[in-house]
């Protein structure tokens, strides 16, 4: 599961509604309004009366046994509509976690941190003088942003130099989503959220995709918690046919309601597959949730968060909102997702292996491979190069590969089960191992071992030439 956080983009676990306020009910006796005038006149501490409200309105919401409801204040919830949509106040940088300290991943174009001259890979040693050595990835973001027209200063380590940058905070608007053209005509669509133009950024990125010839596509859904249903299914209507069921909501009297598919596809029929993980939840399960019932794409990937609940968005009279769960929703054939997920049609559990895997499906006729040299961190997969450590490890006179990472660079699916190793290597019989014996597949460190004689067996041959690796596997 990726643990990266953008610092100006949030995950919220969302499917949301816009409805109108409604009328507070007038009472002459409220005993909350008693018992709040009580504390305020005889209460030692003297405490503040919004203080008092506050904790009112959560003691009420924690009632409900909600996870998800919360109130917003008038500037919480500008704050947390503002993040939804990618419109925020900073200074435009995406970090992760280092060894010691975060690093920068990405710079957005035309933000401060773009003007400062920060680029990816930067890591970040301080900020206006704290060090972020050990630090929580929250506290660093939160550090970093701040008001508008403020200033921040970032101490930067790039190679063996270290220097300050001044960066002045602003508004920065972060799209929702980003697309690129892989080999072989396929298409990629990344959605991190679904704010208010999120349906707007993905058709414009779908039309220039197919005008660069695109074949086939991928939707990254991976690490999106959702946001508003609307826009999740002006998304699907890009794929699935005019009136057609994408989402029923059933709320706590047993009133239900379908949500269907209001234009024509324009892309109907396309080779779909779309990345789910852990974190995928709520209006993105919605959106991976009708495309595979439908069968109209594979999901690959990890089994999703489980948030099958829809929420609401209620203004009061204070300028804030109560956000409360008014419903839960089903998928078209009818699935309860809520705490147990979408399960994937094809199991990858290597992050950096998703999207390459979900390439491999695209493309059948390609035998994959992967190509790497022990202990540089790096391998090349279908020819693409990317973040993987692949080390080689030798017992008995014998050599031994990570067994997931491997196999599912070639192909194969992985699963544990009571202390058994399953490879589905597809189109050909599964193998099985018993780790707890630990003759032909050990564990070290947590990672299980497969030794390299054993691969032939799975139509994949190694080609060692010095200390490079070469592995393909023949496709059946």
């Amino acid at each position: 599961m990726s643990r990266r956080l953008a610092l100006l983009v949030f995950t919220f676990l969302t499917v949301l509604i816009w409805i109108s306020p409604v009328e507070a009910a007038e009472s002459d006796a409220s005993l909350v309004e008693e018992v709040m005038t009580i504390i305020r006149e005889y209460h030692l501490s003297n405490p503040d009366p919004d203080d008092l409200t506050r904790g009112a309105i959560n003691g009420m919401l924690e009632t409900l046994d909600d996870p998800y409801a919360q109130y917003f204040t008038e500037e919480e919830l500008k704050d947390f509509t503002g993040t939804l949509n990618g419109d925020l106040v900073g200074v435009g940088i995406e970090i992760r976690t280092g060894d010691k300290h975060p690093f920068v991943v990405r710079v957005f174009p035309g933000t401060p941190a773009e003007r400062g001259g920060l680029v990816a890979g930067d890591i970040i040693l301080a900020v206006d003088g704290q060090s972020t050595e050990g630090r929580p990835l929250p506290d660093v973001a939160q550090q970093i942003r701040g008001p508008r027209g403020t200033q921040v200063i970032l101490t930067l380590q790039r190679g063996g130099k270290e220097f300050d940058v001044v960066l002045q905070r602003a508004e920065v608007h972060v799209p929702s989503v980003e697309y690129e053209m892989l080999a072989g005509g396929t298409g990629y669509v990344k959605v991190t959220s679904f704010g208010t133009r999120t349906a707007e950024e993905f058709d414009a990125a779908m039309r220039s995709l197919q005008a660069d010839g695109m074949l086939s596509l991928i939707i990254d859904l991976r690490d999106n918690g959702g946001g508003y249903l609307q826009e999740c299914v002006d998304v699907v209507d890009n794929f699935l046919a005019e009136g057609t069921l994408v989402v029923s909501t059933v709320d706590g009297r047993g009133n239900r309601e379908k949500v269907i598919t209001r234009e024509k596809p324009l892309f109907e029929g396309l080779p779909m597959v779309v990345l789910i993980n852990g974190l995928t939840a709520s209006a993105s399960e919605i959106l991976a949730g009708a495309l595979q019932d439908y069968g109209v794409a594979t999901l690959v990937g990890e089994t999703t968060f489980g948030k099958g609940v829809v929420q609401t968005i209620i203004p009061v009279s204070s300028g804030g909102a109560l956000k409360l769960t008014i419903s839960k929703y089903l998928t078209p054939a009818g699935k309860d997702i809520d705490s147990s997920g979408l399960q994937p049609d094809y199991s990858v559990l290597t992050d950096e292996l998703q999207k390459e895997v979900a390439w491999q499906l695209l493309h059948p006729e390609d035998d994959p491979d992967l190509a790497f040299i022990p202990g540089s961190g790096k391998a090349r997969v279908n020819g693409r190069e990317i973040d993987l450590p692949v080390d080689v490890l030798q017992k008995d006179g014998k050599e031994y590969l990570p067994l997931r990472i491997v196999l599912e660079a070639l192909a194969c699916q992985v699963f544990w089960r009571d202390g058994l190793i399953e490879v589905h290597p597809g189109g050909q019989e599964s193998m099985v191992f018993d780790i707890r014996r630990g003759n032909e597949v050990f564990l070290q460190n947590g990672i299980s071992y497969l030794p390299v004689n054993l691969l032939p067996e799975l139509n994949i041959t190694v080609t060692k030439k010095q200390n490079n690796y070469l592995l393909v596997r023949e496709l059946p």
